[in-house]
């Protein structure tokens, strides 16, 4: 059981800490915590005074541009993080299920192997299926 502790808590403290995970919809993931990012300025060439004014305005968009994209880089590691931590967690909560309903079932079947392979006995109240019934393929296993 420690063990499925161990592997939901970082899963538990990336979802705690991505509070501004981003959104999916319809297959186009979006981040939510980096606001919007704005048009790109048109560039007016008419004259060396707008085509300064175009280059300071097209400077200024590009370090906004900048900002939302190592907002955006941050949100899809933090994300694909929390993804692959849960999914992790999942697998492993799975794994030991399955081991576990596995030794269970071997268990059970070493019990009735043994008391088969013991003389004298006999699955009680299932006779010896095999031998009562020569065509069924069972060959006097009792289970």
């Amino acid at each position: 059981m420690k063990r499925i502790v161990l592997l939901t808590s970082p899963a538990l403290i990336a979802v705690a800490l991505g509070a501004n995970a981003g959104t999916l919809n319809n297959g186009s993931w979006s981040p939510g915590g980096c606001g919007t990012l704005s048009e790109a300025p048109a560039v007016d060439s008419s004259s060396v005074d707008t085509i300064n004014r175009s280059i300071a305005a097209v400077n200024e968009w590009q370090k906004q541009v900048q900002s939302y994209d190592e907002c955006m880089i941050k949100e899809a590691n933090a994300d694909t993080s929390t993804i692959a931590n849960s999914a992790n967690a999942q697998q492993a909560r799975y794994r030991e299920a399955s081991q576990k309903i596995n030794a269970e079932a071997a268990a059970g079947r070493e019990k009735f192997s043994s008391q088969s392979s013991s003389p004298g006995i006999s699955n009680p109240g299932m006779g010896n299926p095999g031998m009562n019934n020569p065509g069924s393929g069972v060959s006097g296993q009792g289970y």
